[in-house]
């Protein structure tokens, strides 16, 4: 996969937290955890967009928390 596939997959994951940061179902304690993360993927993303960062690294990493917030 190419970078820049990587890179949208990452934002359509990135698109997909916020979505979930609203839901109203969810507690205060888990909108903040989520909030921080989604900061730090938010830089991570620039970084990666930049070439800072492996696409790749930054992927498993958030699909690894995507499948926590299931």
């Amino acid at each position: 996969m190419t970078n820049e596939k990587t890179l949208e997959i990452i934002k359509s994951y990135i698109d997909d937290i916020k979505e979930f940061q609203n839901n109203p179902e969810c507690s205060y304690e888990k909108k903040q955890h989520i909030k921080k993360a989604l900061e730090a993927y938010e830089t991570l993303f620039e970084d990666a967009k930049k070439g800072k960062l492996d696409p790749d690294v930054l992927h498993e990493n958030i699909t690894s928390f995507m499948y926590m917030l299931q």
